[in-house]
């Protein structure tokens, strides 16, 4: 069977280099850093994106009004609370399986949703999910703030962590034991933090969250000390624009934190990963503070990081890796990955090794 020659640049540790992946048939068979042969596809070659913060529920929501945060997600009233609670269990599960499939033809691979509604929560996206759908990581919370214990014990043998709204706006109590018991089975804490106004970092750190969402209200000296404490941060700026705001990505980068990119709320923003590193990098592209490679990073390599995946990315190309072939390849690999690629210039995408066409995406 005759041997394909795949790409002009690969993304690494260190960004991108030139090189190429090798397929027979529909399978991957090496990563080859270099020069490429001649005939090689002129492509683009990056590990699969991180979704590192969604709401897929929140698709049955769409499209969102404008208001605040307090009025569009607070719980237990805000507007998205309101529609899951009046919508039924089949229309959250077909908008869900539609918002999956975006992410999978967009070259999502994984993604962390912070899922509501409690342990039918949970089970309403694991019914949606399908073999096709990016790996989630499933955050589920309590639906009350004085759950029951069976809720609480059936909750964490369903989900792979926590994900918790606002500091404010559950007992302290409640979030420090939501903490202890993940960690104690080993799963994920993680809760939004600093979005719509400065909350304390000190109270925040104290919870020993694996992660943390948006810091948009954040000081330096708050950037600083998550990562003095080793806890990534995900931001999310088509949101945060939503509601009138930014992350400052150079200063976070800056002081040394490790970021991450979601696309948060599903009623607001679609889950493609190619318009969220776009915002991110115009947001700062008059001031040249954040450059195209640093975007390209937060969306790949940085969501490995909240993942905890240890391992080097280029064993992301090999034989049981995940990958998505981009075509074009013509200038700054990077820059374009920003500005101008998008899903319709997908080639491929890889599954474990396995090569998806993109005219068989959706299969």
């Amino acid at each position: 069977m005759q041997i394909e020659n795949v790409g002009r640049w690969l993304l690494t540790d260190e960004g991108f280099e030139k090189g190429f992946i090798r397929i027979q048939g529909e399978e991957v068979m090496e990563v080859c850093l270099g020069s490429p042969p001649r005939g090689s596809t002129r492509a683009l070659v990056i590990p699969t994106f991180v979704n590192a913060h969604v709401h897929t529920g929140d698709s049955v929501a769409y499209p969102a009004p404008k208001g605040t945060v307090q009025e569009l997600v607070a719980p237990p009233n805000g507007y998205k609370h309101r529609i899951l609670a009046s919508s039924s269990r089949v229309d959250k599960i077909r908008a869900i399986r539609l918002t999956l499939e975006l992410m999978s033809e967009t070259g999502t691979g994984d993604f962390v949703d912070f899922r509501e509604e409690g342990v039918e929560g949970v089970r309403t996206l694991r019914e949606s999910l399908s073999p096709e759908s990016p790996r989630p990581r499933i955050m589920g919370r309590p639906t009350t703030a004085k759950p029951s214990e069976s809720e609480l014990k059936e909750l964490l043998e369903g989900c792979d962590g926590i994900g918790m709204s606002a500091i404010s706006d559950w007992p302290v109590d409640l979030l420090e034991s939501l903490s202890k018991r993940a960690r104690s089975v080993g799963k994920m804490f993680a809760l939004h933090v600093s979005e719509s106004l400065r909350e304390d970092i000190d109270r925040v750190l104290a919870l020993r969250p694996d992660f943390v969402v948006h810091m948009t209200k954040a000081t330096e000296e708050d950037v600083r000390a998550c990562a003095d404490r080793g806890v990534p941060i995900v931001v999310c700026p088509r949101s945060n624009e939503f509601y009138g705001s930014r992350p400052d990505i150079p200063m976070m980068l800056f002081s040394g934190a490790t970021l991450a990119v979601g696309t948060d709320n599903c009623m607001i923003s679609q889950p493609d990963m190619f318009q969220e590193m776009r915002a991110a990098y115009r947001m700062f592209a008059a001031s040249k503070a954040l450059g195209p490679s640093e975007v390209v990073k937060l969306a790949t390599i940085g969501g490995r990081k909240v993942l905890k995946a240890k391992r080097n990315i280029l064993t992301e190309y090999g034989e049981k890796g995940d990958l998505v072939v981009v075509r074009s390849g013509r200038g700054d690999p990077a820059l374009e990955l920003v500005t101008t690629a998008g899903p319709g210039m997908i080639d491929m995408v890889v599954r474990g090794g396995k090569v998806r066409r993109s005219r068989t995406c959706r299969k």
